[in-house]
């Protein structure tokens, strides 16, 4: 685990974290390290509040302008500590999107998956089109 990081999570939640996926430890709600990752989890969803007030603000544009494409080329056992927190960025992109389907019974996801998608499809015909009128 990297100490120098730029995530919401400190460095105890992310050991709680991984205790957790090690099954080392179970959820406590009474314990010290779950109540912090409760208070971290809470500062980051406040401050995804004030994201979505700010108008014109596209949170995938946002998010996109810092990273690098070609992270997700490279095995992550040879990545960069940027390249591996792209491609934690880019798989957490898509479990944020489970987790809230997951706590609101919903199918987003799917949605979302749909919509993306098309989106590729449609780029696709857009740069066929390109190559035949060249």
């Amino acid at each position: 685990m990297a100490i120098d990081r730029d995530g919401f999570l400190s460095l105890r939640s992310l050991s709680y974290l991984s205790d957790l996926l090690a099954g080392e430890r179970d959820f406590d709600r009474d314990s010290v390290s779950y109540k912090q990752l409760s208070r971290e989890v809470d500062a980051a969803l406040a401050d995804f509040a004030r994201l979505a007030v700010v108008k014109h603000l596209d949170l995938l544009q946002l998010w996109s302008a810092g990273w690098n494409a070609e992270s997700l080329k490279t095995p992550p056992e040879d990545m960069n500590s940027n390249q591996f927190r792209d491609y934690l960025a880019a798989i957490g992109l898509g479990r944020t999107l489970r987790m809230y389907d997951d706590a609101l019974h919903t199918e987003f996801e799917d949605e979302f998956d749909d919509r993306l998608q098309k989106l590729i499809e449609f780029a696709n015909e857009e740069l066929d089109d390109e190559e035949i009128s060249k």
